[in-house]
C-alpha cells in the first residue's frame, strides 16, 4: 500500500511555480503599451501597415535602424505597436546601465547587450526567449552605415542558430495636420516580409555574403519608407 501510494505520488507533475516578477513586467509592459498607443495615436496619428506580417505564435526578430542613441527607446515604443504579443527589445549596455531607467527597462523584459565578445550571458537570454519561450525579439541597430551593418551581420547570426526569421520594420514621419488644424509630423510604421536566412551564412567563409545581406535588409528598411507618390 505504501509502495503504491509513493508511486502516485512520483506520478504527480510538480505544478509551474508562480512568477511574480514575470506578471508585474507583463502588466507594466500592457501599460506602458497602452499609453503609448493612446499618445501615439492622439498626437502624432500613428498607422501602422503589415501587422500581418508578425506570426501570432512562434519565434522571430523584428529590427529596423535608429537615427541615433537618443531616438532608440522612442523606436522601441513604436515597435511595441507592431503586435499584440509582448517583443524582447536587447538595449544597449549603457542604456541598461542608467540607475533611473535600467531597472524599468529589464523588468519590461529587455535585454542588456553585450559589452565585449566574452560576455555571452545576453547571447544566452535570447536564444532562452527563442528557443524555450517561442518569442519576439527586437533590435533597432544605430550609428554610422559601418556600425548598422556590423549589428545587422550579428542579428543574422542570432536568426540563424535560433532558427528565426528576421522581420525589417521601417519608421518614419509625414507631414499632417494635428486635430485637422495644427501642421505636424505623424508617424508611420511599415512592416516588410519575413526574411528566412541561409544556414550556411553563419559560416567564417560566407561571412562577406553574410555582411551583404545585412546591408541589404537595411537597405530594405530604408525603401519601406518611399512613399506612393516617391
Amino acid at each position: 500500500m505504501v509502495e503504491v501510494e509513493m508511486k502516485e505520488e512520483e506520478n504527480i507533475e510538480e505544478k509551474p511555480r508562480f512568477d511574480k516578477n514575470a506578471l508585474i513586467g507583463d502588466v507594466l509592459y500592457g501599460a506602458l503599451k497602452g499609453l503609448g498607443l493612446a499618445a501615439l495615436t492622439s498626437f502624432a496619428n500613428l498607422r501602422v501597415e503589415g501587422k500581418e506580417s508578425i506570426p501570432y505564435r512562434g519565434k522571430a526578430f523584428i529590427t529596423t535602424t535608429s537615427k541615433d542613441g537618443n531616438t532608440v527607446l522612442l523606436d522601441m515604443l513604436i515597435l511595441t505597436q507592431v503586435s499584440g504579443r509582448k517583443i524582447h527589445f536587447m538595449v544597449h549596455p549603457k542604456i541598461m546601465a542608467n540607475k533611473a531607467y535600467g531597472p524599468i527597462l529589464k523588468q519590461l523584459g529587455m535585454i542588456r547587450g553585450t559589452r565585449d565578445k566574452e560576455d555571452t550571458e545576453p547571447i544566452e537570454k535570447i536564444f532562452e526567449i527563442l528557443n524555450d519561450k517561442k518569442n519576439l525579439v527586437g533590435m533597432t541597430p544605430f550609428g554610422n552605415d559601418e556600425i548598422k551593418i556590423k549589428s545587422m551581420a550579428a542579428i543574422i547570426k542570432f536568426a540563424i542558430v535560433g532558427e528565426a526569421p528576421i522581420i525589417p520594420v521601417a519608421i518614419y514621419y509625414e507631414n499632417i495636420k494635428l486635430f485637422n488644424l495644427i501642421p505636424s509630423k505623424g508617424i508611420v510604421v511599415k512592416v516588410g516580409t519575413p526574411i528566412k536566412v541561409e544556414k550556411r551564412l553563419n559560416r567564417e567563409k560566407y561571412r562577406d555574403e553574410r555582411y551583404e545581406l545585412a546591408e541589404d535588409i537595411i537597405n530594405i528598411i530604408e525603401s519601406l519608407k518611399a512613399k506612393p507618390e516617391e
